[in-house]
């Protein structure tokens, strides 16, 4: 008896713990996210980039006794910049601006589409003076001017307000005569000469001559879904998901929230906090991208708006991309606080950059077809353009192939920050070239 006593209260015990641990599994919540949710890694499919890779110069333009020239192709602005990165700085020293800047008869101006804070540049160009306080003010462009007493090669850069400069030396003979070599070349077919078009708020400086260039058709293909939510959502599992009006998603938590629509992706947090300064929006940003791999094209520093909101162009071989009639797939977009990311718009397809149909190539305008252009195009105000630039237009097409892209090259201009295609006088000009 006491044995079959003892056997039951075993069994009774047994069955007891067996319903109390499937009571738990029924109710216990995990604190990570279900292995389905989690199984996607957070990264797209671009590459890690220095400031050095992002903050490019958009001009390079070499003064030659009264006259400008560039590089005919931008892949060598970027190969002679690449080789100035590579100069080392000395003899740096901060001083007060007197007066307004003379051009020299032989110099170049290097020009960025932006203002950029000068502390940056530490790690743009090498400077070997590590003792030299670094000034705080920004600057857009610098210059560099020849001393053949000293071989050497004399840097200047001015402050946007124009108030304060920084000059330096690069006291290397052979440095300086790579530089002045190049200044000897300037006939030759690696460079077109440039017009300067002085009547704008700042200095405009355009090719005389624009090459023929292809259209293009580029396919693409859409970014994982579920790689969007993985990077921007710190828990996935509390997402609520649902179509849009535009046959796009809607991905949304009670601060977070998504959008894919049209190719493009929008990310928005609810919450508002402080703003930060140029420097740490810049380098938040920049280190924000590279944490899931977001430098799917060429992008580069473009522009940046008072309300903390950053702009990434793309670029293809060389030349920028600007938005055609479609979403806009050619720019990086970010808004930062001191806490979070604000919002995040940016492509949300990877272009197939193996896969190119090129179509006959397209005359452009010269830049002095261009100038008459806008002097007698209505509500054009010349004052009012900041810059003049060649690129391509990028916009969505479909056909019986599927979608893709086409990449139609362009004059554009930028007016209040804002880029658009100038307009042909002639209704019938606007075909000219292409097919």
């Amino acid at each position: 008896m006491k044995l079959e006593t003892a056997k039951s209260l075993l069994l009774v015990v047994l069955i007891g713990t067996s319903m109390i641990l499937t009571f738990g599994m029924w109710n216990y919540q995990a604190d990570y996210d279900p292995l389905n949710e989690r199984s996607v890694e957070a990264a797209l499919r671009g590459v890690e980039k220095s400031v050095d890779e992002i903050i490019m110069p958009s001009d390079i333009i070499f003064k030659q006794e009264g006259n400008y020239y560039t590089h005919a192709n931008p892949n060598l602005k970027e190969q002679f910049y690449d080789r100035l990165q590579e100069f080392r700085i000395t003899e740096m020293e901060r001083l007060p601006v007197e007066e307004e800047r003379t051009s020299s008869n032989y110099e170049i101006e290097v020009i960025f589409p932006q203002e950029v804070p000068f502390l940056l540049f530490d790690r743009i160009l090498q400077f070997e003076d590590e003792t030299a306080p670094f000034p705080t003010f920004s600057i857009d462009r610098f210059y560099i001017t020849f001393d053949p007493n000293s071989k050497s090669l004399n840097l200047e850069f001015i402050s946007v307000d124009g108030r304060e400069k920084v000059e330096a030396e690069v006291t290397s003979t052979s440095r300086y005569q790579e530089v002045w070599d190049e200044m000897n070349r300037l006939q030759s077919e690696d460079y077109q000469a440039m017009t300067l078009i002085e009547s704008t708020e700042t200095n405009i400086y355009i090719p005389r001559e624009v090459p023929a260039m292809h259209p293009l058709s580029i396919f693409f293909e859409q970014m994982d879904k579920s790689v969007l939510q993985e990077m921007l959502f710190e828990n996935t599992s509390g997402i609520r998901g649902s179509a849009t009006p535009g046959n796009g998603y809607l991905y949304a938590t009670d601060v977070r929230q998504l959008t894919i629509e049209r190719n493009v992706m929008e990310y928005i947090y609810l919450e508002q906090t402080e703003s930060m300064p140029d420097l740490n929006l810049i380098e938040n940003s920049i280190q924000n991208i590279n944490g899931h791999s977001g430098f799917t094209e060429d992008f580069r520093l473009m522009n940046i708006d008072n309300d903390d909101t950053i702009t990434y162009q793309m670029y293809y071989e060389g030349y920028p991309v600007f938005q055609g009639s479609s979403s806009d797939i050619s720019t990086i977009k970010q808004t930062h606080s001191n806490q979070h990311l604000l919002e995040y718009k940016r492509p949300a397809i990877y272009l197939d950059t193996t896969d190119i149909i090129t179509k006959t190539k397209k005359e452009m305008r010269s830049g002095e077809e261009l100038l008459e252009d806008l002097a007698i195009i209505p509500k054009i105000d010349m004052d009012a353009i900041n810059d003049l630039k060649v690129g391509y237009k990028i916009q969505v097409e479909t056909d019986d192939n599927g979608d893709y892209v086409s990449m139609e090259p362009e004059w554009f201009m930028k007016v209040n920050n804002s880029w658009s295609a100038v307009p042909y006088n002639q209704p019938g000009d606007a075909a000219r070239g292409g097919d």
